[in-house]
């Protein structure tokens, strides 16, 4: 829409019949898109703890996403996103092969679309004499503008203190990279090069701030289109999960970018002189000029400032991306399973055998995993969401393939129990509790039934290994197979 068309005496612009066309479809389709559409989300800045303010509060009173059409995934687990409550406007559940991750994925930006295209021929026969939509035009440009700044605030700050990709797990490192699913090998690599997390997170963290002010907002929006539209191609080609979020960013830089385009081709293009001739809203009374301070001051105070402190509170003391309970003291390790029986049968070591325990590893966290000869369903979810329940959280263990288990535990230390729960929501029911005994600091013995009632006795001898991603690539090592 090029608002410097014919200009009338009145110094208003005629736009073309087109132009106009072009802007109820655009209001319209990015109403739906930024403005929240759920009781809940208004309901939510009202039941907030806000004297026990968390971080997972913050993600809540970001907005929400127009979500009339959910995607079903091929099977329950598949798209597990933990603890994180659903939209309650949907009104149709579609399945689709590529749903989750395909164009399929994007169907509710098409039933957007759609709307804004017949609301639109509705619109405009009701308003056939105006002359522009400049006024709402430019604040269209600001809500989306503020719109992108607000959601991108998760994703920057848990860039900046470095918990949205948390150190590798032990089970991670012990798992053969064949396992691993595309999307997790996406966000793993990001795992052991935080210098590069948090200077990504520092990069959206300047989006923000250009996107806050109106002199420096085309510079904003150009680094949105350009920095996270390569984070959408990666999600597309990784199967990353957050592609439709990457893609608002992308899409929302190029609108806002718009209005720039043609001075920005005559000057770096034609190589000619340009005079910015953009329109921008006049507040001219005191109560206008106040609301816009307070709102910008709002906005900055409790989206940049808040949200900081509060990542790096959680930095400090609770990642989101895995729990929080302390695992078995001292048990942290990779362990060899030294002895294994099933119903009082003895089952000798096989690296083909499809029920003994070929390795287990638990971490400094209440995670267990072990490894049999044997493939499962995986849950696809990459933990991309601040779950409150330890259980809920699943980033070591989504994503992972192969014949890797996991199970968060509850460790008895008076009766000398473990209650372990599958963290593969396909699995969610496999729970068991074992009897445990420690009779050395290297050695866990394990006995009781398992998820699938059988008796079983294991003998868990803690390996000496070395992890040179961890000691230096410069280091003269003697790597254990």
């Amino acid at each position: 829409m090029n608002t410097t068309d014919t200009i009338l005496d009145n110094k208003e612009p005629v736009w073309s019949a087109f132009e106009k066309w072009a802007f109820r479809v655009s209001f319209i389709f990015f109403f739906l898109l930024i403005v929240p559409l759920e009781l809940d989300y208004y309901k939510g800045w009202f039941t907030t703890d806000w004297v026990n303010l968390h971080i997972r509060d913050i993600g809540r009173l970001s907005g929400s996403s127009f979500n009339p059409i959910k995607i079903k995934p091929l099977f329950d687990g598949a798209a597990d996103k933990g603890s994180i409550k659903d939209a309650n406007t949907s009104f149709l559940t579609i399945t689709a092969k590529d749903g989750i991750y395909g164009l399929a994925s994007y169907i509710n930006w098409f039933l957007a679309l759609g709307i804004g295209i017949v609301g639109a021929f509705i619109w405009g026969f009701f308003d056939q004499k105006r002359r522009n939509y400049r006024k709402l035009y430019y604040f269209l440009l600001v809500g989306v503008s503020y719109a992108m700044l607000i959601k991108l605030q998760g994703l920057t700050f848990s860039k900046v203190f470095p918990t949205q990709m948390p150190d590798l797990a032990l089970t991670q490192l012990n798992t053969p990279f064949g396992d691993f699913t595309a999307q997790k090998l996406y966000w793993i690599q990001f795992s052991f090069v935080h210098g590069y997390e948090v200077f990504a997170g520092l990069a959206e963290l300047l989006i923000m701030l250009f996107l806050l002010f109106k002199p420096t907002r085309a510079v904003g929006a150009a680094l949105s289109l350009a920095m996270i539209g390569n984070i959408t191609f990666a999600n597309h080609t990784y199967d990353g999960g957050i592609h439709l979020a990457a893609a608002f960013f992308t899409l929302g830089g190029a609108f806002v970018l718009w209005p720039y385009l043609k001075n920005i081709w005559t000057l770096i293009v034609l190589q000619k002189d340009v005079k910015l001739n953009l329109y921008y809203y006049d507040f001219k009374t005191p109560q206008q000029k106040y609301f816009r301070i307070a709102f910008k001051s709002f906005v900055f105070l409790f989206f940049f400032v808040l949200s900081a402190y509060l990542h790096w509170h959680n930095y400090q003391y609770d990642s989101y991306k895995v729990p929080s309970r302390p695992g078995l003291a001292g048990s942290r390790g990779l362990y060899d399973v030294t002895e294994f029986k099933v119903n009082n049968k003895v089952i000798p070591y096989s690296p083909v055998d499809s029920i003994r325990w070929q390795n287990v590893t638990f971490e400094k966290w209440s995670t267990m995993s072990y490894t049999v000869f044997n493939t499962f369903l995986i849950h696809g979810e990459a933990g991309r969401g601040k779950q409150f329940k330890d259980i809920d959280r699943t980033y070591e263990s989504a994503g992972t393939g192969g014949g890797r288990r996991h199970f968060y535990y509850e460790a008895d230390t008076i009766k000398k129990t473990i209650t372990f729960q599958s963290k593969n929501k396909v699995y969610k029911d496999e729970n068991f509790t074992l009897h445990y005994q420690r009779p050395s600091a290297n050695r866990i013995i394990l006995w009781g039934k398992n998820q699938y009632q059988d008796s079983i006795y294991v003998v868990l001898d803690k390996r000496d290994k070395i992890y040179p991603l961890y000691v230096g690539r410069k280091e003269n090592l003697v790597v254990t197979p």
